[in-house]
């Protein structure tokens, strides 16, 4: 009888499943089978101890697999509460620069003038029909070297903060009337538009 090996298989696939086709050593052509025949035979010849042995490597597999699932969404738990707790911190330090920026300009703190100092932030980026207006506050409410400071206060919960302009494209899907988002603006917009009473 012909003998054949996983070597000289070739697989094809079809809506009735897939079909391995074995060929002779010597290139001749061999015989077809659907992989659910030899799958099928595979299971009738099974050894119960080996059976045995395939269920437990399985379960083990299984159970390992459950673990570092767990272990990773807890990780990823951890993460974002670490997230939270920089960003919860992040306007309430935007509101104290705009205090700031109030004091040394000599303005009264109302409606009028935090907007003004809030509009001071606001940029137009990108070119052509993707330009789209965001928030950089940098060496207006505050400087590198405050920037920084306040990263250290963030670094001690997670990474240090950089400063960049972190914007989606604004033909994204989900900014399709094409405006954009940076790290500061969801901020900057809740203070502009909160009641006085917030800055009391």
């Amino acid at each position: 009888m012909e003998k054949y090996n996983s070597k000289n298989v070739s697989y094809e696939w079809s809506y009735k499943g897939k079909t391995l086709f074995f060929d002779k050593e010597d290139g001749k052509c061999g015989m077809k089978v659907s992989f659910e025949e030899i799958v099928d035979v595979w299971l009738e010849t099974l050894e119960p101890e080996l059976q045995r042995t395939l269920e437990l490597e399985e379960k083990t597999r299984s159970e390992i697999l459950e673990l570092e699932t767990l272990q990773q969404e807890k990780e990823k738990r951890e993460e974002l509460e670490k997230n939270h707790q920089v960003y919860s911190m992040l306007k309430p330090f935007l509101r104290e620069q705009i205090v700031k920026v109030l004091n040394e300009k000599g303005l009264k703190i109302n409606k009028s003038n935090i907007r003004s100092i809030i509009r001071e932030c606001r940029i137009k980026i990108g070119w052509g029909w993707h330009r789209f207006y965001c928030y950089c506050p940098k060496d207006i409410l505050f400087t590198d070297k405050e920037w920084d400071e306040f990263g250290e206060e963030c670094n001690k919960k997670r990474m240090s903060l950089s400063l960049p302009i972190k914007k989606l494209k604004p033909f994204h899907k989900e900014h399709s009337n094409g405006e954009g988002r940076t790290f500061f603006d969801n901020d900057l917009r809740e203070l502009r538009d909160a009641p006085i009473s917030d800055w009391k």
